[in-house]
């Protein structure tokens, strides 16, 4: 018996620590490879600064990639998983031996950012901790604070001269535009060097320019420095004196930047710490943030710790019982849950374009993107950052006049859908976040979004007069006013997205006490059907949302639909979907075909159901959707439709369809992603499916499915209210829910509503290895549809 008790607190003690520090199974570089477009490097939660190594490869959007390239520098920001061009990647550094620079000479070292590119060994990562050894025999470690990085170089030894290249102009996409300065002085509260510098560059995925700041400390002052600026393809270097100070303006098209060396302090201690702030501001500011954050540029293990402890404050508002849990799913679930907190971006206080006392957040990219999965996530894990969020969309609202459907690097981001800032804010409003945000002018912003005619190629809607017209957008519209300035293509799927962007819009008027309006915008997310074509047909199918020109008749895309017949699987995988993005000739549908947008109808899925011929006929059209290749995982319009067969009352279905998805496209490996993370879209997805649940975003319905772990707790850290789910007897064969109870009493529905998270709840669910005919599949167990009298 005792050595029962033994074994038992010995479980307990390995469980208590594996609960305090999630980080542990954090694995940084799962989708850092073959498009996943994951930054491993080292941040804080929604940190300013996120600091990595960047590759000399075609695929580093964020910066490192684990394709064997060689690496340009280590730089202080970036993006995660995005698609568009390379990102940030600012003011990297540059380690060199005196092998690289023909014994410590600066003049010798190769600048150029791509022929300077170092070879490398494997990179380690945990977060808020990034290293990697390179080829000339240097460790490059950095670690960091909300609007600083903290580097450490450690040279190999012997070691005479640390070289290290400030570049100050170059980024991932080379985009540097100008009005750019470096500074170089004395700095006598560390007793070394001070460098301080401004760069203009390019959005990634965008229009505008912006202006970033840097302030750069060493705890000495260098033996040697140079400042080089590259002028009609020539090189002219300028030595630096350490006692003086230097000022440099740079035009655009002139690469430029500093070369230093550095005497080991030791004769064996070959490291050099440097600590660089980052600013949207000023370098001013950018300084300050340093001298804050980081006073000790000898605590690298000190911030480094304060890092992960941070880190496992916010992945720790999840407790999970991971037994009979392979280590494989541990590390994919945390893993996942920690990319969702990368992006979006916390730059309040440091925001150059307006003044305002309200949190400023960037790098929504794209809210097309995190609405469905990342935010909703925030609403029952992080929900005062939440309220963050949506306080800082308003504001941009106040002064910009819309609200952004993509934002990055203070400039205005491409729009790929619908105005979907709309549904964020509705999911926000439903479950009830609340903490000093304006819902009225929140609602103000939505309404200007469906009623007033913007340029939707980065900010509102188009096709406003149009559709109110015609139900409908019709191709190639020539009614937008003023003109719109981007490609007008996307008719369809963004009909779709407007139509539930309205329906966000009803909930959010409905309540705030707006009967007529919630009455208008509930009619007015009906218009999808406008677009149904109950004749088109595909693999034994008929109805399929299908474009329609002006004169109301439906579009067939002489490219695709030969003969007039349409081809619903266009921009499917199976088909191939190369030419459905941002360009004039990407068509009427967005990054998914006709046979995905043709599910999307979260306000009235009973509507739906009916449409395509009744239950049976959803479901079995289903089965084919996955079955022939029409579904398309890798873009977020595939997450909702691994959930749908719930909506026909089959939850044991989309237990076996989110398995096989998850089996299929996700893994541990570094290619783990079926896609571009998407600012841990593709992570979120994995969290909701282990959760065993999943967010309708938009509205208060989450669709049950079935959990990974047997004990799942989520706290709401700004009430303190624990939300429990248990699964007894779960296992891989045990997967299916035979029963289940909400607070103690009898619960059949397959679904719940966020009032489960609002004051702390606990769901117990008995799990069996026979899929159930009767938990979760009678008609008063279906998930909420307009058409059926839910909602109002």
């Amino acid at each position: 018996m005792r050595a029962l008790r033994v074994a038992l607190s010995a479980a307990a003690v390995v469980l208590a620590a594996a609960q305090s520090d999630p980080a542990q199974f954090v694995n940084a570089f799962i989708g850092t490879k073959n498009g996943g477009h994951v930054f491993p490097g080292a941040t804080l939660p929604w940190g300013s600064v996120k600091a990595g190594a960047d590759s000399l490869s075609g695929d580093n959007q964020a910066g490192f990639v684990s394709d064997g390239s060689p690496i340009t520098g280590i730089s202080q920001l970036h993006d995660d998983g995005t698609g568009g061009g390379a990102s940030l990647g600012n003011f990297p550094f540059l380690p060199f031996t005196a092998a690289q620079c023909a014994n410590n000479d600066l003049t010798k070292c190769i600048v150029n950012h791509t022929t300077r590119a170092i070879g490398h060994g494997d990179p380690t990562a945990s977060p808020g901790f990034f290293s990697i050894p390179l080829d000339n025999g240097v460790q490059a470690d950095v670690t960091v604070t909300q609007h600083t990085a903290l580097h450490r170089f450690t040279y190999p030894s012997g070691t005479n001269q640390l070289l290290l290249l400030l570049d100050a102009t170059t980024d991932l996409s080379g985009s540097y535009q100008g009005s750019g300065s470096v500074t170089v002085s004395p700095n006598a509260a560390t007793k070394g060097t001070r460098i301080t510098g401004t760069g203009s560059f390019l959005p990634s995925f965008g229009e505008g320019s912006y202006q970033v700041h840097f302030c750069f400390d060493t705890a000495n002052a260098f033996v040697q420095a140079k400042y080089y600026q590259t002028t009609g393809g020539s090189l002219a270097y300028t030595t630096l004196n350490s006692t003086a100070t230097f000022t440099a303006q740079i035009g655009g098209n002139n690469p430029a930047g500093v070369l230093l060396g550095y005497a080991p302090a030791t004769a064996t201690a070959e490291t050099l710490g440097v600590r660089m702030g980052i600013s949207w501001t000023s370098t001013a500011k950018a300084c300050a943030f340093a001298e804050e954050e980081i006073p000790d540029i000898s605590a690298f293990d000190a911030i480094q710790s304060a890092a992960r402890a941070k880190w496992n404050e916010v992945l720790g508002t999840v407790q999970v019982d991971s037994t009979g849990v392979s280590s494989d799913t541990q590390q994919l679930f945390w893993t996942s849950l920690y990319r969702t907190y990368i992006s979006p971006t916390n730059i309040t206080g440091d925001n150059p374009l307006w003044v305002s006392t309200e949190p400023y957040w960037d790098s929504f990219y794209c809210i097309w993107d995190s609405f469905r999965v990342v935010h909703p996530l925030y609403a029952i894990t992080a929900p005062t950052a939440q309220a963050q969020v949506v306080r800082a969309l308003i504001d941009i609202y106040r002064h910009t006049g819309w609200l952004p459907d993509c934002r990055m690097s203070l400039d205005k981001g491409f729009t790929q859908g619908g105005s979907n800032a709309d549904s964020l804010l509705s999911d926000s409003f439903v479950k009830g976040i609340k903490a000093g945000i304006d819902w009225e002018t929140g609602y103000e912003a939505m309404v200007k979004d469906a009623t007033v005619e913007g340029d939707f190629s980065v900010q509102g809607r188009g096709g406003i007069a149009s559709r109110a017209k015609l139900g409908f957008i019709p191709v190639n519209d020539t009614a937008d006013n003023p003109p719109n300035e981007g490609p007008n293509t996307r008719s369809a799927s963004r009909l779709l997205e407007y139509a539930y962007n309205d329906f966000g819009i009803g909930l959010v008027a409905q309540g705030l006490g707006k009967t007529a309006d919630m009455l208008q915008f509930f009619k007015k997310s009906g218009d999808w059907f406008n677009i149904w074509n109950p004749n088109a047909a595909n693999s034994g199918f008929s109805g399929f949302i299908q474009p329609r020109v002006a004169n109301g008749s439906f579009f067939f895309d002489p490219r695709f639909d030969i003969g007039n017949v349409f081809r619903p699987d266009h921009c499917s995988p199976v088909f191939g979907h190369t030419d459905c993005f941002l360009n004039p000739t990407g068509g009427e549908f967005y990054e998914a075909s006709s046979w995905e947008y043709s599910w999307y109808v979260p306000q009235d899925m009973a509507r739906l159901v009916q449409a395509v011929g009744g239950p049976a006929t959803f479901s079995s059209r289903l089965d084919t959707f996955f079955a022939d290749g029409f579904h398309d995982i890798g873009d977020e319009p595939g997450f909702f439709p691994t959930y749908l067969y719930n909506y026909v009352g089959q939850p044991t279905k989309t237990v076996d369809r989110v398995d096989a998805t998850l089996n299929q496209f996700y893994n541990t490996s570094l290619n783990g992603l079926p896609g571009n993370d998407d600012s841990g879209a593709m992570g979120a997805y994995v969290v909701w499916s282990h959760f065993g649940f999943f967010p309708v975003a938009g509205q208060n319905t989450y669709l049950l499915n079935r959990p990974y772990f047997p004990n799942i707790q989520i706290r709401n850290e700004a009430t303190g209210a624990v939300t429990t789910i248990t699964a007894a007897g779960l296992s891989d064969t045990n997967k299916y829910i035979q029963s289940a109870t909400l607070n103690g009493r009898p619960y059949t529905k397959n679904w719940i509503s966020h009032e489960v998270f609002t004051g702390g709840a606990t769901l117990h669910l008995v799990m069996g290895s026979s899929k159930s005919s009767t938990w979760g599949t009678g008609k008063d167990d279906l998930p909420m549809s307009l058409s059926t009298g839910g909602f109002v």
